[in-house]
């Protein structure tokens, strides 16, 4: 039914991802291969220098061979224990693999033997997060950032964490910033938009239309698709009695999502309280028809979507 599908697809927490692999770890990059050849030549002449084989599997990572980059670094802790870079890097490939708790074991390890490792604590700061310990998560990004303010996957999972408690404000504020370095940073505005869209339902709720609307505003500007962003600005309207607003709001998230109930319902409402009855009824038809357990018109004239929709 599409009210559930409506209340299930708007739940305003978290809805963009972590960036789950340490920064300075690029995927790939036109010397790699010649890095590995050359590295490996000199790990054959030097098998016992554990140096040489954590930048040996840091190449073989650099060119998306985990496997081998993960065996050089277990042979380097074979040789040095006490590498803390090994640790960190290795933390890096099993966080990569989703192996997360020898993941965060090896981030720990690097970080009692090297305090100033940004890259295990930006890290097993967003492990933290990853695995729901947001507050020991956000201590470690913060300590990043005020070390490397300009780490962009740092700061954005961040964000994603003050999300997650709920701390919109704060959200909004990482990645804005994280838009204004890098325009199209993956996932940056659309959860730039859903932050915006979070703190303007916190708003609405607590009576602060006005002020909700504002954020409502934003995130439209940021994300043009979204059905649900434009009804909570609808709903916005409503508050402040500006219905010839509210009808276009409602109106263009029908136009993205014709069989959006409450978007549908509360257009009914607008344009009835503007005298047009007939045009009202239609629109609470198309509400009865999509809700099957509102068996006339008039329960569906009666029924309530609202705002508390989006925060379930």
């Amino acid at each position: 039914m599409r009210s559930t599908k409506f209340a299930v697809a708007a739940v305003a927490f978290f809805v963009f991802p972590l960036v789950a692999i340490a920064e300075s770890k690029e995927r790939y990059n036109m010397w790699a291969k010649e890095k590995v050849r050359y590295l490996s030549d000199r790990v054959r002449a030097d098998p016992h220098n554990a140096q040489l084989r954590v930048l040996l599997g840091n190449a073989l990572y650099e060119d998306g061979h985990n496997y081998e980059a993960e065996t050089q670094l277990e042979k380097a802790l074979e040789l040095q224990a006490n590498f803390a870079e090994a640790h960190c890097n290795l933390a890096v490939i099993l966080h990569a693999e989703s192996r997360l708790g020898e993941a965060e074991k090896h981030y720990e390890i690097a970080l009692n033997l090297d305090t100033t490792l940004v890259e295990a604590w930006a890290g097993l700061g967003t492990l933290w997060c990853r695995t729901n310990k947001h507050n020991q998560g956000i201590s470690h990004l913060e300590r990043v950032l005020r070390i490397d303010p300009n780490r962009i996957n740092a700061r954005y999972n961040l964000a994603v964490a003050y999300h997650k408690v709920g701390d919109f404000s704060k959200a909004i504020e990482h990645l804005g910033l994280v838009v204004a370095q890098k325009s199209n940073y993956p996932g940056g505005r659309n959860g730039l938009a859903q932050a915006r869209f979070s703190r303007g339902l916190t708003l609405l709720v607590a009576k602060q239309p006005a002020d909700a609307l504002t954020h409502f505003e934003e995130a439209v500007r940021l994300v043009k698709n979204d059905a649900n962003f434009y009804y909570a600005q609808g709903i916005a309207h409503m508050r402040l009695e500006q219905l010839t607003a509210a009808e276009r709001a409602f109106s263009t998230a029908i136009g993205l999502e014709a069989d959006h109930v409450p978007a549908l319902h509360n257009l009914g409402t607008v344009v009835e309280k503007a005298g047009r009855r007939t045009e009202a009824e239609y629109y609470f038809s198309q509400v009865q028809a999509l809700a099957p357990h509102l068996h006339t018109i008039q329960s569906a004239r009666e029924a309530t979507y609202d705002e508390e929709l989006l925060m379930k």
